[in-house]
């Protein structure tokens, strides 16, 4: 049996009866422990979701191995017993039931036409998915049933999978997003350290247009002082264009509380002084950077990428549902900010 959920003052997320024995170690996994849990619903509904909109997200993997620093998902560890620090990256919460649960839920129409986004809370594409392989149950299901859906990765392992992904592409709506913040290398390393670097994640967009699937980038994190310099900006759309991307979405670096202490303890061991000493004051006491720097980097973002033909993510998605409309489907366009991750699960 896996190690106890820790005392937090509050109760574990999965009932211990659910938790699997942990998996025999893997000198490839060093570090890392694998709680393999049956997950009661994969789909979990978005807070004010339209009626055929972006209405679900969908996520087989608990805590990530990617490491990134800024990761939004760190807050929920603490509520499966765990910090939300080296403990996010080391212990990962596995759906082994994943495309069984997700069945089921499709048999019962429970998306009614809205969109699925897949892997908004946590990569589902990181390294344990090329040990447990959940991803094409879940393509496939989400196929079978013409389910619309996005995937958000920053991993090249998506690539093992274009081949559903195309046979996807030609059955339903599909968008396939590439989070990508920075071209620069020293960025990756300091903020991602264990996601795939930025030449693997644009050959990634190439392939998969290759294969005539539709791929976008999640401009995001843009992080401030370090990725947001105009000229690096349009280097980066750019080569997403270059690449084949049909849409961008851009989005600034934003720190939530319970990864505030983590975020600070690690730039100031990977970044020089100046930079550390920049974002922690920026973002000391706040989420997020000012509104207008916020909207001025949108702007440059869009203002590239218009020059490029790409739309925007919401005019891309908007396109979509005028088409998907002329079949009855009426979906609309939506995006929360902050994907939540499904808390029931």
């Amino acid at each position: 049996m896996t190690e106890p959920a820790r005392e937090t003052g509050q109760s574990a997320l999965f009932p211990m009866a659910k938790v699997t024995p942990v998996p025999p170690p893997s000198p490839d996994f060093d570090g890392i422990t694998f709680h393999e849990v049956q997950a009661r619903t994969l789909l979990n509904r978005m807070p004010g979701a339209d009626a055929h909109g972006m209405g679900f997200t969908l996520n087989p993997y608990r805590g990530c191995s990617h490491a990134c620093t800024y990761c939004f998902a760190r807050d929920g560890h603490h509520h499966l017993g765990h910090n939300t620090g080296t403990d996010f990256q080391t212990h990962l919460y596995v759906k082994t039931n994943a495309a069984q649960v997700l069945r089921r839920e499709l048999r019962t129409g429970k998306t009614r036409g809205q969109w699925v986004m897949v892997g908004t809370s946590t990569d589902c594409y990181q390294r344990a998915e090329g040990r447990y392989q959940l991803m094409p149950g879940i393509l496939q299901a989400l196929t079978d049933y013409r389910v619309p859906f996005t995937t958000t990765t920053k991993s090249a392992l998506l690539r093992r999978d274009i081949p559903l992904y195309a046979e996807a592409a030609r059955t339903t709506d599909i968008l396939v997003m590439t989070s990508l913040g920075s071209l620069d290398d020293r960025v990756w390393r300091a903020f991602e350290p264990d996601a795939a670097p930025p030449r693997a994640r644009l050959e990634t967009i190439a392939a998969l247009h290759a294969a005539g699937v539709p791929a976008g980038v999640l401009i995001a994190p843009v992080i401030p002082h370090a990725g947001d310099h105009p000229d690096a900006l349009n280097a980066l759309v750019d080569a997403c264009a270059q690449a084949g991307a049909v849409t961008v979405y851009a989005d600034i670096l934003r720190i939530s509380p319970g990864t505030r202490t983590w975020f600070h303890t690690q730039t100031a061991h990977t970044l020089p002084p100046h930079l550390h000493q920049r974002l922690a004051a920026d973002y000391h006491q706040h989420r997020a950077m000012p509104p207008h720097y916020i909207q001025q980097v949108t702007d440059h973002i869009h203002t590239r990428a218009t020059h490029h033909g790409i739309p925007s993510w919401e005019d891309y998605i908007k396109q979509r549902s005028t088409s998907r409309s002329r079949a009855d489907w009426r979906p609309s366009c939506t995006i929360p900010s902050t994907p939540r991750d499904e808390t029931a699960a």
